[in-house]
């Protein structure tokens, strides 16, 4: 059985292929045009007239709610595949967590279609190319097609073997009849319409570009993204701003202190440092009381230094509103795959496992 599963695991590496990122747009000038329309009708009292939503919209309301967000290619409607966006449209964003009402009943499959060349019209060059070489537009389902259901088959097949865990949404991949779904923080890839599953990591053998790594990124950057600067607990560059480190830390976590010890170096580097609270253990974990209380004190940048010195004795109660942050980035770090700290991520999303002295921690920021 092993052999055989290692069989399957390499006949999908060698066949792996990359869709060429640059191809001529899905929709036409007449679709862009019906879809202005439609949109401004529509869409323009929430997502503003042309898709750039509000300068807040990462910054939660009175409620704890997200406003709409932007549709321009400056938020994350480029990391949802073409049938998704369809579907969100057509059935509201409530299954994703959002409060956009469903347009079923009044705009047409057409009609949707049309809304979406109209946004996407609004995404640079760069952003289209990202999101056509993540997924095959041409090839996915319309809503007129009696396929597509609420849940698919095979997110049914799925479910029935894993429990409850969240299933996202099932996507292609470069390599034909081979898709992936992302269940929590691991990726599955299904061959044969869904019937096999297959866990770990795809890799092209030709160009060595670990497809897998590829969907990790952009989740992190993706969830990263969600979380404005007054959230987090910012040391910024000094000088010329080179770079950005996200860092999920715990004040109680060694590693985590003697990183901080350097931090001097890393902003006369150029580099600012995002830090983003992780409790190992969560709220029983040793860091947690703590960590409320850096995120409730009125200087946050002093707070942190003074708890990864083992100074507690000024720090603040950690009653207070923003001491929330804890709890939510410990739930956010779990769902991007963070099993320890401290955890950084580079801004493209690409994870640096661990500690590292500043010496070498540098130039693998800045490369």
């Amino acid at each position: 059985m092993k052999s055989l599963n290692f069989f399957l695991a390499a006949l999908m590496l060698i066949t792996g292929q990359v869709i060429a990122a640059e191809q001529e747009r899905w929709y036409s000038d007449e679709q862009v045009t019906q879809g202005e329309q439609l949109f401004r009708q529509n869409c323009s009292s929430c997502h503003g007239q042309n898709a750039e939503a509000t300068p807040n919209w990462k910054q939660t309301d009175a409620n704890g709610n997200y406003p709409p967000p932007p549709l321009n290619g400056s938020a994350h409607a480029w990391h949802h595949n073409l049938d998704l966006l369809r579907r969100t449209i057509r059935d509201g964003g409530a299954k994703l967590g959002g409060q956009m009402p469903g347009f079923e009943g009044s705009l047409s499959a057409a009609e949707i279609d049309s809304v979406i060349a109209f946004f996407q019209s609004k995404w640079s060059d760069e952003i289209y190319e990202r999101w056509s070489g993540r997924f095959a537009s041409s090839d996915l389902p319309s809503l007129t097609d009696s396929a597509v259901a609420p849940e698919p088959p095979v997110t049914r097949l799925l479910r029935q073997r894993i429990g409850n865990a969240k299933i996202d949404d099932v996507s292609e991949t470069s390599v034909e009849d081979v898709w992936q779904v992302q269940i929590g923080n691991r990726y599955v890839y299904l061959l044969e319409g869904g019937k096999y599953a297959l866990m770990g990591d795809l890799v092209n053998l030709e160009n060595g570009r670990n497809l897998t790594e590829q969907s990790r990124r952009v989740s992190a950057v993706e969830t990263i993204s969600e979380f404005d600067d007054a959230d987090l607990v910012i040391f910024a560059a000094r000088g010329e701003p080179k770079a950005t480190l996200n860092v999920f830390t715990d004040t109680s976590c060694p590693y985590c202190q003697k990183l901080h010890s350097e931090i001097d170096q890393l902003q006369e580097a150029g580099i600012t440092v995002r830090y983003f609270p992780y409790a190992r253990g969560g709220s029983r974990g040793p860091g947690y009381q703590h960590l409320r209380s850096v995120w409730c004190a009125e200087d946050r940048r002093q707070a942190m230094t003074d708890a990864k010195n083992k100074l507690f004795d000024d720090l603040p109660p950690g009653d207070c509103a923003a001491a929330e942050m804890v709890d939510r980035g410990y739930l956010v770090g779990n769902r991007i795959g963070i099993s320890g700290t401290p955890a950084l991520f580079k801004s493209n999303g690409e994870k640096i496992e661990g500690y590292r002295p500043y010496q070498e921690l540098i130039p693998q920021i800045l490369q």
